[in-house]
């Protein structure tokens, strides 16, 4: 029970800490769920994406969607039906008239918020990583 409670509350305050120093945060996840879900949609249809920058026709990222996928711990064998679900449950959103976002699949929730999370890393590190800062690192975190 102390260890659940010790990885509950290390995860909050991950999460309280992320939002904290990260004012977009729910915006980026957003973005990140609606490319998350414009990939899973072109690989399950087998058809090419434009690309947002270049507009070019290419492939799904399927690297891309292994690193979300991974930090749920989805396996290889289990992907194909964790994505089917995923579009299953935003097309039943859909015919309702709502809005598929994060809060209507948990599990994608977590692991968008994990991949925000390990992508900002190395702000963090920079964040909390001096007690008395110099003033050079004073500029690095203000920066």
């Amino acid at each position: 029970l102390v260890l659940t409670r010790k990885d509950f509350y290390n995860r909050w305050v991950k999460e309280d800490v992320h939002k904290a120093l990260f004012v977009s945060f729910e915006q980026e996840a957003q973005d990140l769920l609606n490319k998350y879900l414009d990939e899973v949609e072109a690989m399950l249809d087998n058809r090419q994406i434009k690309d947002p920058i270049t507009n070019e026709e290419r492939r799904p990222d399927e690297r891309f969607l292994r690193a979300v996928e991974e930090k749920i711990h989805i396996s290889e064998s289990g992907k194909q039906s964790f994505r089917q679900e995923v579009v299953r449950k935003a097309m039943g959103a859909y015919k309702r008239g709502t809005k598929f976002s994060l809060e209507s699949h948990l599990q994608l929730n977590d692991a968008v918020q994990q991949y925000l999370f390990e992508q900002r890393r190395d702000v963090l590190r920079l964040v909390s990583s001096a007690k008395r800062p110099d003033d050079d690192i004073r500029t690095k975190i203000s920066a």
